[in-house]
């Protein structure tokens, strides 16, 4: 890919900076590849890693996700099974929790890293009140206030526990989609 990885786009110094128009809409390719990956794509896939290593990103910045797992032929014969059935339903929601992370470091510019500092953040009551704080200070402050909140909540969604983290992946593109077009923003799904 032309721009490399999402990782390289965040955290390169020698790189422009991706502006937040572009790190919008990297979560939202981001949303849609992986609810096609996991609900519509045959053969089904199996595992799909997300972090920024794994996004690969074209000249025209739109991001694509790479290394996943297909459910292979031997596979498929377990596919009624129930625990094969669990072990799905528990890949899709950590795809969910991992895809959260993501959105977490387009928004700060911060690596995950392996301390969950990130998720912590989203995760306190009074997130709203340091959202802007957390924002990659390389945006210079150029980013829309409503769209953050929108991120931050997705964030906050996916990672969350319990109650609160049950999130689908279908639910994140509605969401984005929707915040987006709301504001105007060109929401074509590429790529």
């Amino acid at each position: 890919m032309e721009n490399r990885s999402l990782k390289e786009c965040l955290h390169d110094p020698l790189r422009t900076p991706l502006d937040w128009r572009t790190r919008l809409q990297v979560a939202i390719d981001i949303a849609a590849a992986l609810e096609y990956l996991y609900y519509f794509c045959d053969p089904p896939v199996f595992h799909v890693p997300v972090n920024s290593s794994n996004v690969m990103v074209d000249a025209n910045f739109v991001a694509k996700v790479s290394d996943v797992s297909v459910i292979s032929h031997d596979m498929k014969r377990a596919l009624t099974t129930q625990s094969f059935q669990d072990q799905v339903e528990q890949r899709r929601k950590d795809l969910v929790f991992q895809y959260g992370v993501l959105v977490l470091e387009l928004v700060t510019g911060q690596s995950p890293g392996g301390d969950g500092e990130l998720v912590r953040w989203v995760q306190e009551p009074g997130i709203a009140g340091s959202m802007h704080r957390m924002v990659d200070a390389d945006l210079g402050g150029a980013y829309d206030a409503r769209e953050l909140r929108d991120l931050v909540i997705v964030a906050r969604l996916c990672t969350g526990h319990g109650d609160d983290g049950v999130v689908s992946m279908p639910q994140i593109v509605r969401y984005l989609q929707k915040k987006v077009e709301r504001l105007g923003c060109d929401t074509t799904m590429r790529g």
